[in-house]
């Protein structure tokens, strides 16, 4: 059973990544919104303000306002030159780095992540058919392994999966049970958007 009360208060900061291009989508998908009322980047952000000390946005604030910007470093490298422009920013010591795109995530089983190395990362393990596969965002993941992405993004690797292979014994990895991987649904096309808001409704009733 999935606790939906938001943990502990954690006293790092938390990321909302709201810089993807939504091609699949054709619109900003930060700014849909969603059967309460509110857009995905505002449903992320209450989530993470109910528990985090801070949530800064990294890419677009799609109108929401009272939080500090992350931009990042370079351009066109995706989600990695996002983390690399957070570990940078000397904000705080951790970071839990979460996609805008994750309407169903809750603050309870978001805080699995708030385990392992604090110099390291952690990220959930997801079941298929096949075994596990590694989910890397979203993820906690501490400044120190900033040298760790300058090195992949310097060598033109842009996977974030790449680096949470990188950081080897640094690298917590979290099993979800097979009824919690829709949690971590993304909605990167319509057809997403539209099961995700069948599901938000269906919670809701």
């Amino acid at each position: 059973m999935i606790s939906l009360e938001p943990p502990k208060p954690w006293p790092y900061t938390a990321v909302i990544l709201s810089g993807g291009e939504s091609r699949r989508m054709g619109v900003a998908k930060a700014s849909m919104l969603l059967p309460d009322g509110r857009n995905m980047l505002e449903r992320t952000r209450d989530m993470l303000t109910s528990f985090c000390d801070q949530v800064v946005i990294s890419g677009s604030s799609h109108g929401v306002v009272g939080h500090q910007m992350i931009k990042d470093l370079r351009t066109d490298t995706g989600p990695l030159a996002a983390i690399e422009a957070t570990l940078a920013s000397g904000i705080s010591p951790q970071y839990l780095i979460v996609p805008c795109d994750l309407p169903l995530l809750p603050a309870g089983l978001l805080a699995r992540l708030l385990v392992g190395d604090d110099n390291g990362l952690s990220c959930f393990d997801a079941p298929t058919d096949q075994g596990f596969r590694t989910r890397s965002l979203p993820c906690r993941i501490g400044a120190a392994c900033l040298p760790e992405v300058v090195d992949m993004l310097g060598a033109g690797e842009r996977a974030v999966h790449r680096l949470v292979d990188r950081l080897g014994p640094l690298a917590t990895r979290v099993s979800l049970a097979a009824r919690e991987v829709d949690l971590l649904m993304n909605v990167n096309t319509p057809d997403d958007y539209q099961r995700a808001c069948q599901l938000l409704q269906i919670k809701d009733d």
